[in-house]
């Protein structure tokens, strides 16, 4: 274990979770222990921002490389790709915070900066495509975006209507196709939730569902994560039909071990669902954790949970990233803040099916968050 201390795990079981889109893990790829030709080399002349910015690591990730949305309101914002030992081997500046990211078949990554919109970046860091962002009340773009089995790119963004004459900002999925410039709405939470009923504590008029993550499961049912209803949504593929709302309010499938504010929710494999529980109302015992659930008809039953031994209270942000060989990445991405109540520090674990940890990432120097960190194979 090379002197890394372990966390609280349970098993999966005896089958490995295989992830099915590159969504997930950004790419796919040979990946091992040794370098290769291929390998790509850290980055020499580093801003000066970025390089006050600490990767320490301890262990070795299973993933040559890993993707991280960090930002510092007076540093570098934008994505920067790690390789094992903390090196810097790629960025890309944003001008607003970073957020959601995948690649798409040609190698080229979306990229999500909240204040530009979309942006198509190759592995050179030329911008070839963008989808401007627009202005509230329009189709604003925020919290995720992923790569489809169409081969378009699914996006969340707010949609604001009057409901009945109050104007209530919801969401809803986008898809782009970045050859022919095409954007169409796929799905809105208004035509299969209600504004009055579908509700919880920290909903209001202005922000009434926060979606925060989006991906697309083995089966091509879409999962969208709504951080205000503590609730994961399983969409149909063709985005006709709601298959089933997990946890949270009006729930059709109870969860036996509730989880609150939760991001990256993800279907690992039919019917298996990977999320990182923020725990935000979890104010008396004070954790973030890894969760996964079977669901099995009106009920989800917990079959594995991680944390670490050092409890981490990141009450928003943060991910949770299964692995081809059943390992998974969880990353806490705030630093300590007691207005919001978060613990810090900003880190990343990868860890086994039986909770041993084979690597640890620590940010350190002018960071203040970690959107995400996502397990990157290839370049």
């Amino acid at each position: 274990m090379n002197g890394i201390s372990g966390g609280v795990g349970r098993p999966i079981g005896a089958e490995v979770a295989q992830l099915a889109f590159v969504s997930i893990v950004l790419s796919s790829g040979a990946c091992g222990d040794s370098p290769t030709a291929a390998e790509r080399m850290p980055l020499v002349d580093l801003p000066e921002d970025l390089a006050a910015v600490t990767f320490a690591t301890e262990g070795l990730s299973t993933a040559p490389y890993t993707l991280l949305a960090i930002r510092h309101d007076e540093g570098f914002r934008g994505f920067v790709a790690i390789n094992r030992q903390g090196e810097p081997v790629w960025s890309f500046r944003t001008t607003g915070s970073p957020a959601g990211s995948t690649r798409r078949p040609n190698g080229n990554f979306v990229l999500l900066d909240n204040e530009s919109g979309l942006v198509e970046v190759t592995v050179d860091g030329e911008v070839v495509r963008e989808l401007p962002q627009e202005q509230r009340p329009g189709r604003w773009i925020h919290h995720d975006v992923t790569s489809s089995p169409d081969g378009t790119v699914l996006f969340l963004a707010e949609d604001t209507r009057p409901w009945p004459d109050t104007l209530v900002t919801g969401d809803a999925v986008w898809a782009w196709d970045p050859e022919s410039g095409l954007v169409e709405r796929r799905w809105s939470a208004f035509d299969h939730l209600v504004p009055e009923r579908d509700q919880g504590d920290r909903s209001r008029a202005s922000d009434w569902l926060h979606a925060n993550s989006l991906a697309v499961g083995p089966t091509g049912r879409v999962l969208v994560s709504l951080h205000f209803l503590d609730q994961v949504l399983s969409i149909s593929p063709d985005f006709s039909t709601l298959v089933w709302r997990l946890g949270g309010v009006e729930a059709t499938v109870a969860v036996d071990d509730p989880f609150s504010g939760q991001h990256t929710a993800a279907e690992v494999r039919p019917g298996r669902v990977l999320l990182f529980d923020n725990g935000f109302s979890r104010v008396d015992e004070r954790y973030s954790r890894a969760v996964e659930y079977e669901v099995d008809g009106d009920e989800a039953r917990k079959v594995w949970e991680w944390r670490p031994e050092r409890d981490n209270w990141a009450r928003v942000i943060s991910s949770a990233r299964r692995l081809p060989n059943g390992n998974t990445l969880v990353a806490f991405g705030t630093s300590a803040d007691p207005d919001l109540g978060t613990t810090g520090p900003i880190e990343a674990y990868e860890v086994t099916e039986q909770g041993e940890v084979t690597w640890h990432l620590q940010l350190g120097g002018p960071v203040s968050s970690m959107y995400r960190a996502t397990p990157l194979f290839a370049f």
